[in-house]
């Protein structure tokens, strides 16, 4: 009887990119079969929630079969634009201070808000920001340069219509 085998969100990721890449992935249900037989359990939300993390979609296959494919870098700043307009909407609705610190940015958000703030930034493909992380309130915005932090700060202020 196999193990499962520990294995972190970001492995997990890079396997289901690697089989999706390299097989004719049809199903949810395919997928995780391919995952178990490499000794990577997974549940259909967990599951779910990768491939919506990885913006995979279904599209044909030369074969005429619907599968999921992985978006390459390109497409996926292509699909910013429509992120930055949906950023707009919860920067006017749920920010509520900026603040930068060296090549940081800390945003404020009402109890309950900061995760939906964070994950618009992510998926906008801001260029120079490395990272963000989301507490209950608060986002932390790692940016490569603290001239960058200003300039970030200034622009979420913007899209939230404050300056």
């Amino acid at each position: 009887m196999d193990a499962d085998i520990p294995l972190t969100r970001t492995a997990r990721q890079a396997r289901i990119i690697a089989i999706i890449a390299s097989e004719v992935i049809a199903s949810q249900g395919q997928l995780r079969q391919l995952l178990a037989a490499e000794g990577i359990n997974v549940t259909q939300a967990t599951l779910s929630r990768d491939l919506e993390e990885l913006h995979a979609y279904k599209e044909h296959a030369p074969n005429g079969v619907r599968a999921y494919r992985i978006p390459d870098v390109e497409e996926l700043s292509e699909s910013a634009v429509g992120a930055r307009t949906q950023l707009e909407r919860w920067a006017t609705e749920v920010l509520t201070s900026v603040q930068p610190a060296i090549n940081q940015v800390v945003v404020r958000t009402p109890p309950g808000a900061a995760q939906l703030l964070a994950s618009s930034i992510d998926r906008a493909v801001f260029p120079e920001v490395l990272g963000c992380i989301a507490g209950d309130d608060t986002v932390l915005i790692v940016t490569s340069s603290e001239a960058r932090a200003r300039e970030l700060s200034k622009e979420l202020l913007e899209l939230a219509g404050r300056k």
